[in-house]
């Protein structure tokens, strides 16, 4: 869960684009329990965690699966959670896999380990001409996703550094002073 406070802050400022403050009051908790749990502080319970999944409509999986991208896909959607094959996926099935009923219907089994596209991958996939090229631009798209998710997660990191304050106590100016004159006379 490494990925969570980052996951979180990209929920809130990129996608609902929310004040802290107005997150925390929807949420009903203090500003400073999601302060805490976007900088990695503190980790949500389990009726937090069913909150901010509900409230942000991401499952509990992309939450807490660090090997998921920062920006939720279509089946990391909490409306979605019910669905084998969300909206808008592509699957790639063999020949023979796909069966009419008799109303006119076309059904597919959905196969353990299928390949499945999103709408750009489905148009580049429809015109590879071969096996090597499938295998080729697959690579490429995963690639591609992992470079976009590991940018993202740098970018997260150095605004989320940017916008802590800083731990402790400012010095006393008096005592700062004294130490000043202190190190100059001696």
């Amino acid at each position: 869960m490494r990925r969570l406070h980052l996951k979180l802050f990209y929920l809130r400022t990129r996608l609902k684009r929310e004040a802290q403050g107005l997150t925390a009051k929807v949420l009903g908790v203090r500003p400073a329990t999601m302060s805490h749990l976007e900088q990695g502080r503190s980790q949500p319970t389990l009726p937090m965690l069913l909150a901010l999944c509900k409230h942000y409509d991401v499952t509990p999986t992309y939450l807490l699966d660090d090997e998921r991208p920062i920006d939720p896909q279509s089946r990391d959607r909490w409306s979605e959670r019910d669905n084998v094959v969300a909206r808008g996926s592509w699957l790639e099935v063999g020949d023979g896999a796909l069966v009419t009923a008799h109303d006119g219907a076309r059904l597919v089994a959905v196969q353990p380990g299928a390949r499945h596209y999103d709408a750009a991958a489905q148009a580049q996939r429809l015109v590879c001409t071969s096996a090597a090229a499938a295998r080729e631009l697959e690579a490429g798209l995963g690639q591609a996703g992992r470079q976009r998710d590991q940018e993202l997660e740098e970018s997260l990191s150095r605004e989320l550094l940017g916008q802590r304050k800083p731990r402790g106590k400012p010095a006393d100016k008096s005592i700062a002073k004294s130490a000043l004159a202190q190190m100059a006379q001696g």
